[in-house]
């Protein structure tokens, strides 16, 4: 049987492999826009640029192929090109050992804590990960992140990227130069953000995280519920379609509340997310950040230690993982050396 790419024309032929897509799957569930981005190609690619039509006639002869080719029955058993997807790493080894991998691009996937215990430091650090190439765990591709609280902190994502350069400087990313940031403070103005002009920044742009920080601070003052309700859908419904259609991760923070119960307790038990099941409901995987009561000693600085547990998700079990936020950005905690035992004393 002949190659799929063989039989295309040499100029289509070569967009494909480019981008090194070369299968008839891998055609139909790559995004428009990967063939078109241009950012980091070389001069030559940039004067003999991709078009829409290119891209049209690709996926076309893609399709055709996979209509005309007999299946064999061990691919019956093989999961269709169009539910596989990536996972964007963390950047730290034990949150991705508890996740899986990091964050999967299917679905909403929510982050819970309560204020300061590190929400924003880890979606940083996702921000700068989800840039680097698919084989150290990112996607290669930028981000869209959505302010609704605080303005977005340039100077700790600065601080973060240097980390990052110096331990990929074979890389040679601009990773600043990859996050899109918009501010809204309100629920309508982030709804029209995200139903019009989201989408033009994705055709636009290879995007492969969406960030929401956060979606408490838009929803929960309000005091009719039931419009509430339909406007956490319509969010939860847009951003839902990018995620399949452009095969990126989305992730929104959330807040969490004390339960009446928990007020005498104090317990981490009695902290419920805010928004309650309406908002529950609308999310694939849930994960919550808090700390931990023990510090741990790096350099000279006493850090507090934070733990992340995936509450629920459909293809991670249970499980949590500890980790520091350093000014590199969220790491691994050391291991603990052990203990010296005592000399042994030598009798006279």
């Amino acid at each position: 049987m002949t190659n799929f790419l063989d039989q295309l024309p040499k100029h289509i032929r070569e967009i494909a492999e480019s981008v090194n897509v070369l299968t008839p799957e891998a055609v139909l569930t790559t995004p428009r826009i990967k063939f078109l981005d241009t950012r980091t190609k070389s001069l030559y690619t940039l004067v003999r640029k991709c078009t829409p039509d290119d891209v049209r006639v690709l996926k076309d002869a893609a399709a055709k192929w996979l209509a005309e080719t007999p299946l064999s029955a061990d691919s019956l058993f093989k999961p269709l090109a169009n539910v596989k997807w990536s996972r964007v790493s963390f950047g730290c080894s034990a949150l991705d050992r508890c996740t899986g991998g990091g964050v999967v691009t299917r679905g909403i996937t929510e982050i819970c804590g309560a204020a300061g215990v590190g929400k924003t430091q880890l979606l940083l650090q996702l921000a700068l990960c989800v840039q680097l190439p698919l084989k150290l765990g990112g996607l290669g591709r930028g981000v869209a992140y959505i302010c609704t609280e605080d303005a977005f902190p340039a100077r700790r994502m600065l601080e973060m990227s240097k980390a990052l350069e110096a331990r990929y400087p074979q890389e040679q990313l601009n990773f600043l130069g990859n996050i899109f940031v918009e501010h809204q403070y309100e629920s309508q103005p982030l709804i029209n953000c995200v139903s019009n002009r989201l989408p033009r920044l994705l055709q636009q742009h290879s995007i492969g995280l969406i960030i929401i920080d956060s979606v408490a601070a838009i929803f929960r003052l309000y005091t009719d519920f039931l419009e509430r309700a339909r406007q956490m859908r319509r969010l939860a419904d847009a951003l839902i379609s990018y995620a399949d259609k452009y095969n990126c991760a989305v992730v929104c923070v959330n807040q969490v509340a004390s339960s009446g119960s928990g007020l005498a307790t104090g317990s981490l038990q009695d902290e419920v997310p805010c928004l309650g099941l309406q908002w529950a409901h609308l999310g694939r995987t849930r994960m919550r950040i808090s700390r931990v009561p023990k510090q741990h000693r790096v350099t000279d600085q006493l850090l507090t230690v934070r733990k992340l547990e995936v509450v629920y998700s459909p293809e991670t079990p249970n499980s949590f993982a500890e980790f520091l936020i350093t000014s590199e950005g969220v790491v691994d905690v050391p291991a603990e050396l052990p203990a010296r035992p005592p000399a042994k004393m030598r009798r006279l």
